[in-house]
């Protein structure tokens, strides 16, 4: 009795990976500016600390091979196993460092745009962001320095960006819509009397 075996089909080489589904805009100019000055100060704090674990692999890789060294003899092969993956280590976490780094200078520079053609949404969206880390400031577990410190960089871009707009002109005082009185006239000076009117 002969028995059949199942065909296994394979995907073509040629197969397109499946499409992730779009990105939807945010639904107001306030709301994108605020999700960018968030990514901002994600990606800046990511470059400060990408920068402090990269300063120290080489000592950490120092350590570890001294600390090898004292129990065996290394030969030239596992010395040279041993700069190899510290180096690759090293170009791993500088790729890293540079790609944050890079979409850090983006998004700063798209910021930069949004406060000259909109500066009153982008003082909008550094309020909601600051009101925002006052809450998160008082709840439990909170890193309160660390809030701090952002609140007070968001104020001082707040004032900063205000500083440069125009000055908004007074307001005239509204009247009810069914007032046909003509508006309010300034009191005419009184004349100095003729010399006919004091002849007479």
């Amino acid at each position: 009795m002969r028995v059949r075996r199942r065909r296994t089909t394979r995907r073509g080489r040629g197969a397109t990976p499946p499409t992730l589904p779009p990105i939807l805009p945010p639904p107001d100019l306030t709301t994108e500016i605020e999700q960018s000055v968030e990514a901002r100060d994600k990606l800046e704090a990511g470059v400060a600390r990408t920068n402090a674990e990269r300063d120290q692999l080489k000592p950490a890789f120092l350590r570890a091979v001294a600390s090898e060294l004292r129990v065996v003899e290394i030969d030239a092969d596992r010395a040279l196993e041993k700069l190899a993956a510290w180096q690759a280590q090293e170009a791993r976490a500088a790729q890293q460092s540079d790609a944050l780094r890079q979409l850090s200078a983006m998004f700063k520079e798209r910021i930069e745009q949004f406060k000259s053609n909109s500066r009153g949404e982008a003082v909008a969206a550094l309020q909601r962001i600051t009101e925002r880390l006052m809450v998160e400031r008082d709840g439990p577990g909170a890193d309160k320095n660390a809030i701090n410190k952002r609140i007070e960089k968001l104020l001082a871009e707040q004032e900063s960006l205000r500083a440069t707009m125009p000055p908004v002109p007074p307001r005239e005082p509204s009247r009810e819509p069914n007032d046909k009185s003509p508006p309010p006239q300034r009191p005419a000076k009184n004349k100095p009397p003729s010399r006919e009117s004091g002849n007479r």
